[in-house]
């Protein structure tokens, strides 16, 4: 299978990884992710659509250049002083990240004016980008790491109705980008269709699923009706592994088979791992993203354990070793290697919250679940009020005073000074 051995060096260690020989594969079958003068050219394109927004905002030249360089400085502190080497394409739109919407696009402009009023005003505002949205507590898994396992399969609280005014009401606070979640969405999926289709313009949609329900037709049908994206939770490279983390026999055959109907419907994927104690381990870091890779993934998104839902009272956060191990994995992936430019872009939400403080808290995310309650995000779960209620502008504004606590600190954290 493999022909050649590539060692790859990093600033901490040398890694081998075994490389494929070249295959020759139709544009479908190659992954999105591109990389060299194509990648610096609409980087280029898109600080300029940066800085014409930010004349907009701010109706002079000399406050939109120095607001737009303090988003550039505060992007470097976000990624470590790293460049992005790589975006990802789907359709005519560009992605350099899991959490913002592609480019060109009146969402991308709207995300781009939320960062800018968030630099500049702070909390001292009600915007909001992303919406994690809990749409079912229908499920037939039974996840390990399950953030709502207290409320699976009991009867549902939230009308389509209702679904779409809560929509609606982030839409009209600036959000950008809304996950639709569970339990297994995709058991509502006649729902979810009407509820693209009353959206209003501005949003990118994706699908948090485990690949449950997930067919060609439903995949055409999601992308004709407007859905962005699927998010699939991938939980370990190891097939028996995976199913018994999920606790369904052929979950794992799930996750491909909804990622190529995904693909050939023209919808961007992400694979996402709730990567734990057991998991963490190079061999099994790289057969991920390979798996990834294969599937024509443009992102992989990494989570921590929290001791909430299925895994409450239990001790499963990581160690600092294995912490430093997923960080490295990380800027590999993402700036390190050339040997790597062709792989998913990593998503790690540990890694920015220990450098710039956690963006939940209505910061830049929140969670409402599957009754229609705000919580800071899934992970610090605590119902805080319902997002129907009348001055839902004020609500945020005073979360965002409140902010992360597990993170308020993160200036001081061992990994900012170390990593």
């Amino acid at each position: 299978m493999y022909s050649t051995t590539t060692i790859l060096q990093s600033k901490k260690r040398i890694f081998v990884l075994p490389v494929k020989k070249e295959e020759h594969t139709n544009d479908l079958q190659r992954p999105p992710v591109f990389s060299g003068t194509r990648q610096k050219l609409i980087r280029l394109l898109i600080w300029l659509n940066i800085l014409v927004v930010s004349l907009y905002i701010f109706r002079n030249p000399y406050a939109a250049i120095i607001q737009t360089k303090r988003l550039l400085r505060f992007r470097n502190k976000f990624r470590n002083g790293h460049t992005l080497k790589k975006y990802a394409r789907s359709g005519n739109r560009y992605f350099f990240t899991y959490n913002a919407p592609g480019w060109p696009s009146a969402a991308f402009n709207r995300y781009i004016r939320h960062q800018l009023k968030n630099i500049k005003d702070g909390v001292n505002n009600t915007s909001i980008h992303t919406l994690l949205f809990g749409i079912t507590k229908k499920c037939g898994f039974k996840c390990e790491h399950c953030c709502e396992w207290e409320n699976l399969n009991k009867p549902e609280v939230l009308s389509v109705g209702n679904m779409v005014e809560i929509v609606h009401r982030f839409q009209q606070l600036g959000v950008t980008q809304i996950q639709l979640s569970g339990g297994e969405p995709m058991n509502r999926f006649q729902d979810i269709l009407f509820l693209l289709d009353n959206a209003k313009k501005g949003t990118d949609f994706w699908i948090l699923t485990s690949g449950y329900n997930f067919t060609a037709d439903k995949a055409i049908l999601l992308k004709q009706h407007g859905l962005t994206g699927i998010t699939i939770s991938l939980d370990h490279c190891d097939e028996a592994l995976h199913d018994a983390f999920r606790g369904v026999t052929g979950s794992f055959k799930r996750v491909f088979h909804a990622a190529a109907c995904a693909r050939h419907a023209g919808l961007a994927i992400c694979f996402s791992i709730c990567a734990t104690k057991k998991f963490i381990a190079l061999p099994n870091l790289l057969r991920y993203a390979e798996l990834a890779k294969e599937a024509g993934a443009s992102f992989i998104q990494i989570l921590e354990p929290q001791a909430v839902g299925h895994y409450a009272r239990q001790v499963v956060s990581l160690p600092d070793s294995q912490i430093n191990q997923l960080e490295q994995f990380y800027e590999l992936m993402n700036y390190d290697e050339p040997s790597f430019i062709g792989y998913p872009i990593i998503s790690y939400h540990g890694y920015y919250s220990r450098r710039i403080g956690c963006a939940g808290s209505g910061k830049d995310f929140l969670y409402v679940d599957t009754d229609g309650d705000v919580h800071s995000c899934s992970f610090c779960q605590h119902k805080l009020f319902s997002a129907l209620d009348e001055g839902l502008g004020n609500h945020l504004q005073q979360l965002k005073r409140t902010g992360c606590a597990v993170f308020s600190k993160c200036e001081k954290n061992k990994h900012h000074e170390t990593a």
